[in-house]
């Protein structure tokens, strides 16, 4: 659970993801902070004091999403690994359902889905043109098997995670893009699920300085990534 800036809610959210994940044996809960100055890790700290299976780890300044997230997945040691946004934009009561597809061994990532829940209302008109705008544009130029990267919750088995996210160069919005796309390279198995989404008032807003910041990122991923060749994962050669 990567998190940033969230002092006033991410305690009921820990709490949260704990009740949601109950039920499945084994479950750890790595809540990632980014460098927060809001008191966002005093208070995992606190929650995670009343659950024997949170731990909590943190970037010492502000670093971006994905150092959090691979902060988390080398504290983590589960063969099924979760990425879930801190905010719970998306709800953690879909996790044990994603988590059951992906072990029925169809895929080796899960990637979710939001287009359904985008036209059900309540996700602000521009961010839902730009996101399909960046999901048409990426698939494209990456010849990806998958339409949504960048959504807050995905699910993969551990040895892609191994291979890959160590290699993940950006650390910001794009993240999730590069780390798709060294997967798909890899010649691992990428598939889709639908997933509910509910926008709070404290959504972020994209920026201009956001834009292009994205649009930098995915060019020089493109330039980096565009003419190597795929190739078959160790565990299928």
């Amino acid at each position: 659970m990567p998190c940033y800036q969230l002092a006033g809610s991410i305690a009921a959210n820990i709490d949260r993801v704990v009740a949601a994940t109950s039920a499945e044996p084994g479950v750890e809960i790595v809540v990632a902070d980014d460098g927060s100055t809001d008191g966002t890790r005093p208070a995992a700290e606190e929650a995670a004091a009343r659950h024997r299976n949170v731990l909590v780890v943190a970037n010492p300044q502000n670093e971006g999403k994905g150092r959090a997230l691979q902060r988390a997945f080398a504290a983590s040691s589960g063969e099924v690994v979760v990425f879930l946004d801190a905010d719970l934009d998306l709800p953690p009561e879909q996790v044990p359902a994603m988590v059951a597809e992906l072990r029925r061994g169809a895929a080796d990532a899960l990637l979710g889905a939001k287009r359904a829940a985008m036209v059900s209302g309540g996700y602000p008109a521009a961010r839902r043109v730009l996101s399909r705008l960046f999901s048409a544009a990426t698939r494209l130029a990456f010849r990806l098997p998958v339409t949504e990267t960048q959504t807050g919750l995905k699910a993969f088995r551990r040895e892609p995670l191994t291979a890959a996210l160590p290699r993940v160069r950006i650390s910001r919005y794009t993240f999730d893009l590069e780390l798709v796309v060294l997967l798909h390279r890899a010649g691992y198995r990428l598939a889709e699920f639908p997933v509910d989404l509910k926008i709070r008032a404290s959504t972020s807003r994209v920026t201009v300085g956001t834009l292009w910041e994205m649009g930098r990122d995915t060019t020089c991923l493109w330039f980096r990534t565009a003419f190597r060749r795929r190739r078959r994962p160790p565990a299928l050669q």
